[in-house]
């Protein structure tokens, strides 16, 4: 097997479209796909409970309230201390109508 100075010597040796093709192929090889979380089951804790958490900070995960309070940075550390790395956290507020606009 070779060492990786023996890899890096001979890549140096490629033309440069054949480098060019040589790091696309590992940046590719080793691209770890972003995971993509709507939020969307969150979003509808927040709207199905609204009233109950009105000018709070909430911190939601899935479909379980983690922590709630006035102070943001403490529900935010509350939160992690609960093992989630990434909190779903908002303030819940009353809900906005729609503007409707028109002649009066």
């Amino acid at each position: 097997m070779a060492t990786l100075e023996q890899i890096i010597s001979e890549a140096r040796k490629l033309s440069p479209g054949e480098r060019r093709n040589l790091r696309e192929g590992l940046d590719s090889e080793f691209e770890q796909p972003t995971p993509v979380h709507s939020r969307s089951i969150e979003s509808a804790w927040v709207d199905q409970d609204r009233d109950e958490y009105l000018g709070q900070w909430v911190a939601v995960e899935g479909n379980r309230l983690i922590a709630h309070g006035a102070n943001p940075r403490q529900v935010y550390l509350s939160a992690r201390e609960a093992g989630i790395s990434v909190p779903f956290i908002v303030r819940v507020q009353k809900r906005e109508e729609a503007f409707m606009g028109g002649w009066l």
